[in-house]
């Protein structure tokens, strides 16, 4: 053997012995693979609810004309069982009244009208010296008349009612003719009503409305408004409502009623976690703020109510569906120890994998921004990426052994992790549609309302889970009751 075959024959037992070492260290690495790739950390950027909305209760404070009509009924009849004598020079008359149903009405505008008829009759009594003697003649009468009394009232803005008044009657001409006196019975009973009758009338009715205390039955409200009202007990959700001030329109009436139209503004927010406690009556505002005159008023709600789902709740739902084994693409995987927590901005899906057929197992995370389908009503996250930190050589190798398998994985958590929302977004709105809908605020305040909307705001991640606030918006009113009843 010449020495240039030896040498030929050396190199190519040299390239033998290459190649099987290369297919050796390939199939090593191939059939004992192991992704062991560090955690992102469980640190959150914390995000802020969205500013509050200014809201506005409607507070409608009534009073039944019908308790005005009762009251000045009841007092006129009191008032009137003393026959009205007078006397001037020599004509001396005596007269009852007896009035019948009075007729009240307001207008729009809050303007009261009193129509009083009424029944009278009487005598009146002349005295003339006629030859050195005193004669003296008396004559009956008897007929209707029908007296008229308008009020108008105004509201202040220190929360006083205040009324101006107009009156006037109507008596068909009576004359009698009593020893040469010619007597107007017209005139002598439009003075009498006029200053004994109408004003007594006014008197009634002025001081009754005016001495409405709308103020402190107001106050009870404000403070009342303090409290905070639960909407739920697990986990604990209760509205929060900070007044800021009073807004008013001038009395009106709808024929039946006059009201006073007052406007509470408010910030509304839910508190989540441990229910505040009620201020106790010595840090309790009880002055209410002078009122604030506007042309027309609008009421409505908006409040902010987060809706919490851990992530051990959303681990629970998903690991019956993402651990167990997979067919990707004819290889089996097994996936296990799915964990879920936030990083940054970011849910994290940490999930243990197993692929017997090629030896390889690991621990892999997952980074994607969880969204809410407001189609659905559920929170998914619809691209998941691998963190930077299991992008290595490791992953590539994996990849290369697995033919793809990864990223079917990846597919297969996205599909799997899906919390619907629909049932507890459902049970709070009817909560808070209960607690609205008719609620009693001591004897004279009846707070209602419904829920029109509830609208996504955004959703973000906390220490604990996912939180997504929705903006619940519909009506919220009070009504007032100014009776004498409650």
């Amino acid at each position: 053997m010449t020495k240039q075959r030896k040498i030929i024959i050396g190199v190519v037992c040299l390239g033998v012995v290459l190649i099987l070492s290369a297919l050796f260290l390939m199939m090593s690495r191939k059939a004992g693979i192991t992704v062991d790739a560090p955690a992102p950390p469980r640190r959150v950027t914390p995000i802020s609810l969205p500013p509050p909305i200014p809201s506005t209760l409607a507070v409608k404070a009534k009073l039944p004309i019908q308790d005005v009509k009762q009251l000045a009924e009841s007092a006129l009849r009191d008032y009137l069982r003393k026959p009205i004598q007078r006397k001037d020079g020599a004509i001396e008359s005596f007269i009852t009244l007896n009035p019948n149903a009075i007729t009240m009405t307001s207008s729009p505008d809050g303007t009261i009208s009193v129509i009083m008829p009424f029944a009278f009759k009487g005598w009146v009594r002349a005295s003339k010296k006629i030859l050195g003697k005193v004669l003296q003649k008396r004559e009956d009468f008897e007929g209707k008349a029908t007296a008229s009394l308008t009020l108008n009232l105004t509201l202040n803005s220190d929360w006083r009612i205040t009324a101006k008044t107009t009156s006037d009657i109507f008596i068909q001409k009576a004359e009698l003719s009593i020893l040469g006196f010619r007597i107007s019975v017209r005139s002598l009973l439009t003075t009498l009503v006029k200053e004994k009758v109408l004003p007594k009338l006014e008197d009634l009715i002025v001081e009754y409305i005016t001495n409405i205390d709308v103020k402190t039955r107001v106050v009870g409200l404000w403070k009342r408004l303090h409290t905070p009202i639960v909407v739920n007990q697990e986990p604990p959700i209760a509205l929060v409502i900070e007044p800021l001030e009073i807004l008013a329109q001038q009395l009106s009436s709808d024929g039946v009623t006059l009201a006073i139209s007052l406007g509470i503004k408010t910030y509304i927010q839910a508190n989540i976690g441990d229910i505040p406690d009620s201020p106790s009556p010595e840090n309790t505002v009880t002055d209410l703020p002078a009122l604030q005159f506007v042309d027309s008023l609008e009421s409505g709600y908006h409040v902010i109510v987060p809706i919490d789902v851990a992530y051990t709740a959303v681990e629970n739902l998903a690991k019956p569906r993402v651990e167990k084994a997979h067919t990707l693409r004819g290889i089996e995987t097994h996936v296990e120890n799915l964990t879920l927590y936030g990083s940054g901005t970011q849910l994290v899906a940490g999930v243990g994998f197993n692929m017997p057929a090629f030896g390889a197992k690991g621990q892999l995370y997952l980074l994607g921004t969880p969204v809410y389908d407001r189609a659905e009503m559920s929170v998914a996250v619809t691209e998941f990426n691998y963190s930077l930190t299991t992008q290595s050589l490791l992953l590539d190798i994996a990849e290369n052994a697995g033919e793809g398998i990864f990223p079917n994985l990846r597919t297969t958590v996205e599909e799997k992790l899906v919390f619907p929302l629909g049932e507890q977004l459902t049970r709070l709105r009817e909560k808070l549609a209960a607690v609205i809908e008719a609620r009693q605020i001591g004897d004279y305040v009846l707070l209602h309302g419904t829920v029109d909307t509830v609208t996504p705001e955004a959703l973000y991640l906390t220490q604990e889970g996912l939180r997504v606030p929705f903006r619940l918006q519909g009506t919220l009113a009070c009504e007032v009751n100014l009776g004498s009843g409650k």
